[in-house]
């Protein structure tokens, strides 16, 4: 295996375990990411969003090992990292745990992506 497909595929399952973590400690998710679940709806949606969602898009990527399916779970980090910096720049959030995600989103979402880049 390519080592471009190796940092892919670790930060494939980088995003599933992340998922694992949502699915069954929503709890212990919501404080990783500075959120409170309110009642049980709110812990619904971070089994699904931090949950179902990570776990299945890291999987995806697991099993199919196709440069697509590794693009598109690389914008999706991509696409979390620019949420954070516009958050950054209008919220004026500079705190060291949204800049650190920034930094943890867009490092696996460019690992995800260079399989496709450098195909």
């Amino acid at each position: 295996m390519e080592p471009i497909l190796i940092l892919a595929n670790i930060s494939a399952v980088a995003t599933t375990l992340l998922g694992l973590l949502g699915l069954f400690l929503p709890d212990k998710a919501a404080a990783f990411v500075s959120i409170s679940p309110v009642g049980l709806n709110g812990r619904s949606e971070i089994r699904a969003t931090y949950g179902g969602l990570f776990v299945a898009l890291g999987v995806a990527c697991i099993v199919a090992q196709a440069e697509m399916a590794f693009m598109v779970a690389g914008i999706a980090w991509l696409g979390a990292s620019v949420g954070r910096v516009y958050s950054a720049l209008v919220d004026r959030n500079s705190d060291i745990k949204n800049i650190g995600g920034i930094a943890l989103e867009a490092g696996v979402g460019t690992l995800l992506v260079f399989p496709k880049w450098f195909a």
